[in-house]
């Protein structure tokens, strides 16, 4: 009966997918601490440190020193480039995933994220601009990670008019301010991902108005299935498009310059008056479209756009013209949602492993129990109800289930041992006074 159940609880599904995703990068040892710490993020909140996960889960989990999984997490930071490969491809065998990628494009969303550190001695730590004043300064202490997420197209459950996007993380890789800059890490994390994805594949690439600059834009360049939605610069360079004046020598290639200014607002919603144009920048050496966005609170922003409006399959039934391209930019806000999420739910900014590769490999695993969070209830059908819910609820039901079938499978291999009673009843016992501790420490 034991055996029977253990082939079907989530505890031994979720070790099955890291199995089958990375048997051929890792060893057995290594998968099994990758699930250990796997399970014990999905468990555990106010995750204060690596010791903290092993006090509270591994060191009850199996039979490991806590070095054992220190270990684990520099030999996964040593190969993550690799492991990111693995996950992609195991994606991409996905059919609830994939199904609608003949129709819509696939969103490559491109940001940024620091993280405040004390002191000097984590790896690569430095006093970093912080545009957005998280912290109410303008330079903080700390690490920047640059991440490239997925966004897949799927349908909306109860609105199957409507296309909603399902973001993955794909890769997080810790800038150094010695080493490539972050404008070249993206374009790596791109190609890389292109090495699974194809070049048939249509890719739209979108970013704030940080990221328009040379190696994402000469990566866009580049391929040929890649387009390009972003959030430029008020001051960027705008010209009209070049006219043929029919004299000899070579013609134009840029028209009259003009003010953002004076594109003009030709319509308007609940919060935004918003206008198009068709016109040349030196950003790409093509026609672009250029939506000027104006609002009371925000202000003036500009949009670019590699494909003009008709050509981008709506997302929300009888939207058109640059109200479709706003459409597609409005999913780029799901890299910002995700970085909320993996900082408020695994508490991410609080590890104190200070070499490179145990922070990136930390990261990694927290990012693949973000992944299951999001990923189970799209294709295990026990967890289907889970689709509407949010992170935090659905992290909340992943633990509450792998912690019951920890308990239920310690006591039923209890009672198989042992035919006496009070050994049970003790256990149960042992068991309470743990479960106490564990919530005294969070």
């Amino acid at each position: 009966m034991l055996k029977s159940y253990q082939k079907h609880s989530l505890v031994t599904r979720i070790s099955q997918i890291i199995t089958l995703t990375f048997s051929t990068v890792l060893t057995a040892p290594t998968l099994k601490n990758i699930v250990a710490l796997l399970l014990a993020m999905l468990c555990l909140t106010g995750i204060s440190s690596v010791r903290h996960l092993y006090d509270c889960f591994l060191g009850t989990f199996q039979s490991k020193t806590l070095n054992s999984y220190y270990h684990t997490l520099e030999i996964v930071g040593a190969k993550l480039n690799k492991l990111e490969v693995c996950v992609l491809y195991q994606l991409w065998q996905l059919p609830q995933l994939t199904e609608l990628l003949a129709q819509y494009p696939l969103l490559f969303l491109v940001d940024d994220t620091l993280q405040p550190k004390f002191g000097q001695k984590f790896a690569h730590v430095k006093v970093l601009h912080d545009h957005a004043r998280h912290r109410g300064q303008e330079f903080v202490n700390a690490h920047d990670f640059v991440t490239l997420a997925l966004a897949f197209p799927l349908r909306k459950p109860h609105e199957p008019q409507s296309v909603q996007y399902f973001m993955v993380p794909f890769a997080c890789h810790m800038y150094q301010p010695d080493g490539d800059s972050k404008l070249k890490m993206v374009a790596d994390m791109a190609q890389q991902a292109l090495q699974v994805i194809g070049d048939q594949q249509h890719i739209i690439l979108e970013c704030d108005s940080w990221y328009p600059k040379k190696d994402v834009l000469d990566f866009v360049k580049d391929h040929g299935n890649v387009d390009f939605i972003a959030n430029i610069r008020k001051d960027t360079a705008l010209y009209q498009l070049p006219q043929r004046t029919g004299r000899p020598g070579r013609p134009r290639k840029y028209g009259q310059k003009f003010k953002s200014t004076e594109i003009a607002l030709t319509d308007q919603d609940d919060h935004y008056a918003v206008g198009m144009t068709k016109c040349m920048t030196k950003l790409f050496g093509q026609a672009v479209w250029i939506i000027r966005s104006q609002n009371r609170h925000e202000g003036e922003r500009l949009f670019i756009s590699t494909l003009p409006a008709q050509d981008l399959p709506e997302l929300t039934p009888h939207k058109g013209g640059f109200w479709r391209i706003l459409d597609y930019y409005d999913q780029r806000w799901k890299i910002e949602t995700y970085f909320y999420e993996i900082k408020k739910f695994w508490s991410f900014g609080e590890y104190q492993v200070r070499s490179q590769n145990k922070i990136e490999g930390l990261h990694f695993i927290a990012n693949l129990a973000y992944l299951l969070t999001q990923l189970l209830p799209q294709i295990q059908p026990d967890w289907q109800e889970l689709q509407e819910q949010g992170t935090s609820a659905r992290k909340n039901m992943l633990s509450h289930a792998i912690t019951a079938e920890r308990i239920f499978t310690s006591l039923a291999l209890s009672a198989q041992k042992h035919k006496n009673s009070r050994v049970i009843l003790q256990f149960i016992l042992d068991m309470g006074s743990r479960t106490t501790k564990n919530k005294q420490i969070l």
